[in-house]
């Protein structure tokens, strides 16, 4: 995870561990289900850390309705190749260095808790007592159970405490409530700046306390009042504590008391429990509700391209530096043809010459000045990763969110010489938001141009098969095939358009002069 999406996901986290803190608090702490209340701190541990990761974005993407076979490029992207700053640490620079600092320290922290109950287990041994096993320490220890064992000092407790004690403890082991210490401490490790981490980590051990309460109780309904007075007792004789472990009088001893002495809650009670489900439920439509955005529906078995137009024109037409690159490196050439390419929107323009070199005939490549085009694949990225044409060619249509094209003069600049046939750049559906495409977008300066909303909607009337008027184009020059044609030749049938490029002032002016004044609209049909 990036730093970038570090903080947005604390900020989730601690905000669900507060909202759950304040529901168990306000409508739960009072209530005697004790495994209700077990389960709901237990699931508000582990969900709180693991919603974010879901995405349910699919539930509430918009689905843009696809009437015509068409492929459509985004806008296109611009590589812009940016000089290397050293930037001041940012405030977050600053921010996540505390927090990993104070995920180091609470870390130790719980290692060194660890360590101390593995160095008291090696200073036991194994006991029985009135049907009990335990291991026997010395020295001022509080009763305590950790994993499935039970610790004391039989020596620090009157012999008629001893069975409740034990009970108490046995309880806590049976039960498995370690497990529960653990994911909380563990919690802390993480969420330590969150007050309510050490809320709900307070709330669970009380609760689990509560529940050994209940369960020796009912074992023992006789001696409730002797088993409250060896609680009184243990409070008095206090000693070393240790966080994650289970102590016999580890909470306030009125509140313990208070607890026992409670009247079991009534049945109706446990409707506060379903306020769980809607606030889980918020929690996870929020979250998709970030991340869901408007999608185009794929078209079945709709292959990628980017659209050239090639044109036959005179050999005349080619540029005098190509002319002298041929004499010099085909010797007894003989030229057969010259066509014109241009990118769909009447941009990158390329001259392919036709040669013939004995009885083989060959194409070689130049761009507008003249100069020889490497004649082989584009370089080409995947997600921000480079992948050969045969991964290109293996890729799945339907995958794909967005293909663009870098010119080969803009891409040079941005991937070196390596881009000389000019740069792909593909995100998939699934990775689009991914820190790795974020990263290679930074690293590479390429920012992406979205349309304007006259531009989709130009592009949605030719799409959808109405065509435009006169009134849509407002004074655009209409391209159709490379023609210029009147609006009626805009209406292009069910499956028969190819692409649609609607071109500014400034780009349609220099290719089209006056007629480009206000922009232009290039089709190309089938």
């Amino acid at each position: 995870m990036s730093a970038s999406e570090l903080l947005p996901y604390l900020l989730k986290v601690n905000g669900a561990l507060v909202l759950f803190c304040a529901v168990y608090y306000l409508g739960l702490r009072r209530l005697t289900f004790f495994g209700l209340n077990r389960a709901f701190l237990l699931f508000a541990l582990l969900f709180a850390p693991t919603y974010p990761l879901l995405d349910f974005s699919g539930w509430l993407a918009r689905t843009a309705p696809r009437p015509a076979e068409l492929l459509r490029l985004p806008a296109e992207w611009s590589g812009l190749a940016l000089p290397a700053t050293t930037a001041a640490p940012a405030a977050t620079d600053w921010l996540l260095v505390a927090y990993w600092t104070g995920v180091v320290v609470f870390g130790l922290r719980l290692l060194i808790q660890l360590l101390a109950v593995r160095r008291l287990h090696g200073q036991s041994r194994p006991q029985e007592l009135h049907g009990w096993s335990f291991r026997r320490l010395s020295g001022s220890v509080m009763p305590f159970a950790f994993w499935q064992t039970v610790y004391l000092n039989p020596n620090r407790h009157p012999a008629a405490e001893m069975p409740a004690i034990l009970a108490h403890e046995h309880e806590h082991v049976r039960q498995w409530h370690t497990i529960d210490i653990l994911l909380a401490q563990l919690s802390l490790v993480f969420y330590w700046f969150n007050p309510g981490g050490w809320l709900l980590r307070r709330a669970l051990h009380e609760n689990l306390e509560f529940q050994a309460d209940y369960r020796v109780l009912q074992a023992r309904p006789h001696d409730a009042k002797a088993y409250q007075y060896s609680l009184l007792h243990q409070s008095i004789e206090r000693g070393p504590t240790n966080e994650i472990v289970c102590h016999f009088n580890f909470h306030l001893l009125k509140t313990r008391i208070a607890m026992m002495n409670t009247k079991p809650s009534a049945r109706r009670q446990l409707l506060r429990y379903i306020a769980v489900l809607p606030l889980a439920a918020g929690l996870l439509f929020a979250t998709a509700a970030t991340n869901a955005a408007p999608t185009v529906a794929p078209v079945a078995g709709l292959s990628a391209s980017i659209i050239d137009v090639e044109k036959e024109v005179p050999i005349s037409a080619l540029p005098p530096a190509a002319l002298a690159y041929i004499v010099q490196q085909y010797p007894g050439y003989r030229l057969i043809g010259l066509t014109e390419v241009r990118a769909n929107d009447g941009r990158n323009l390329r001259y392919k010459v036709q040669i013939a070199v004995g009885r083989r005939p060959t194409d070689v490549l130049f761009d507008e000045k003249g100069q020889p085009i490497q004649t082989g694949d584009p370089l080409t990225f995947l997600d921000g990763k480079r992948i050969s044409k045969t991964a290109l060619d293996k890729l799945d249509p339907k995958q794909i969110e967005s293909m663009s094209v870098l010119k080969r003069d803009v891409a040079l600049k941005a991937f070196g010489q390596e881009a000389a046939n000019g740069t792909i750049l593909i995100i998939t559906k699934q990775n689009k938001d991914s820190p790795e495409v974020r990263d290679f977008m930074r690293k590479y300066g390429i920012v992406n141009t979205p349309a304007s909303p006259a531009v989709e909607q130009l592009t949605q009337l030719v799409v959808s098969g109405q065509g435009l008027s006169t009134n849509d184009l407002q004074g655009r020059l209409l391209l159709v095939n490379g023609q210029e044609a009147s609006v009626e030749k805009s209406k292009v049938a069910t499956g028969q358009l190819q692409s649609v490029f609607v071109m500014d002032a400034e780009q349609a002016t220099k290719k089209y002069g006056a007629k480009g004044a206000k922009g232009a609209v290039i089709i190309q049909t089938k």
